[in-house]
């Protein structure tokens, strides 16, 4: 079973390199990187990772730039990744075990954690990716987010990947309509470090505000917050 793993950047060179080494670490099958137009040395970085680099201005969202990862992949299953996670040693070793043995199996994540050193992140980060993203699956309405997931190539190709209409919240969408087409699993092997830069760049009011307004409506409405990203870096890097 081949897992290939898509990755969009947009300047990115300071959390790039230990994400792709991450990934080559790991074994993963099938490194690409979709870049959305750097102007810094992430695709400097990238070419000596990726098994396939693709870079273009258009591809200005994460969803632009995932459903070109998808449509360019070999793998049997299409991983992403986000340019400033960083996968564990476990993260392919669940994937791979989770698939081949249920094939009722579609779609998974796991949980996620700081990758900064800093205590005072650990709470937020297991209430937000660990045990809201079980609850939401329990409850029928998954929210598994686009910086650490995993569907079957047939899935993708069938709803015809990210919904490239939306500025947020694609990727919580996306698993919402996976369960029309098979199970969903959440994974505690598949465990990622992401950074908190988003948290602190918002500030902790904005992201509160966000993530309980956001979350409930996207969840229980099928509808994201009409959100706007602050800038072009956020919108391309989310």
């Amino acid at each position: 079973m081949k897992v290939s793993v898509v990755v969009p950047t947009y300047n990115e060179e300071e959390y790039i390199e230990r994400t792709l080494k991450a990934l080559r670490n790991v074994g993963a099958h099938e490194i690409i990187v979709v870049d959305g137009g750097s102007d810094d040395r992430t695709l400097e970085i990238a070419n000596k990772y990726a098994d396939i680099l693709e870079s273009s201005s258009s591809y200005d969202s994460p969803a632009k730039a995932r459903n070109v990862g998808i449509r360019l992949s070999t793998g049997d299953l299409v991983a992403f990744i986000d340019a400033d996670t960083v996968v564990s040693t476990s993260w392919l070793d669940a994937i791979i075990d989770c698939f081949s043995r249920k094939t009722e199996v579609i779609g998974a994540t796991g949980p996620a954690y700081p990758l900064e050193r800093e205590s005072l992140l650990i709470a937020p980060y297991i209430f937000s990716y660990d045990i809201l993203v079980r609850l939401t699956l329990m409850v029928g309405r998954p929210h598994f987010l686009g910086f650490n997931c995993v569907y079957r190539r047939d899935f993708l190709e069938s709803v015809s990947g990210f919904d490239e209409n939306l500025r947020v919240s694609e990727d919580a969408l996306l698993s919402m309509k996976a369960l029309a087409y098979g199970k969903l699993a959440f994974l505690k092997g598949m465990s990622v470090y992401t950074s908190a830069r988003r948290l602190k760049n918002r500030g902790y009011i904005e992201s509160i505000f966000f993530l309980f307004y956001n979350g409930p409506a996207v969840v229980f409405l099928g509808k994201p917050f009409d959100y706007y990203p602050r800038s072009s870096r956020e919108l391309r890097s989310r």
